[in-house]
């Protein structure tokens, strides 16, 4: 069952890291309904929050492959409730 899930990804502030985490999502066809990018606490590090309308195993498949990226810290997911 789909469910409103919130992906957050933190990296290093590196140009055209938008387009690649993007280009995951479409290659998964998975349809990104809400993004906020801003600053981190951390200098030089940015926070990612993505939301989806997604079944859990896919939103795990999807955080683990964004965190294969070289300039991926840390990705996280967790639900809205």
């Amino acid at each position: 069952m789909k469910y409103e899930y919130i992906v957050t990804v933190y990296t290093t502030n590196t140009l055209g890291m938008l387009t690649r985490i993007a280009a995951i999502f479409s290659r998964r066809r998975i349809n990104i309904e809400n993004l906020h990018v801003a600053a981190s606490e951390l200098k030089g590090v940015h926070r990612f929050i993505f939301s989806i309308m997604e079944t859990e195993d896919v939103t795990r498949n999807l955080s683990l492959q964004i965190e294969k990226q070289v300039e991926v810290l840390k990705s996280y997911y967790h639900t809205t409730e």
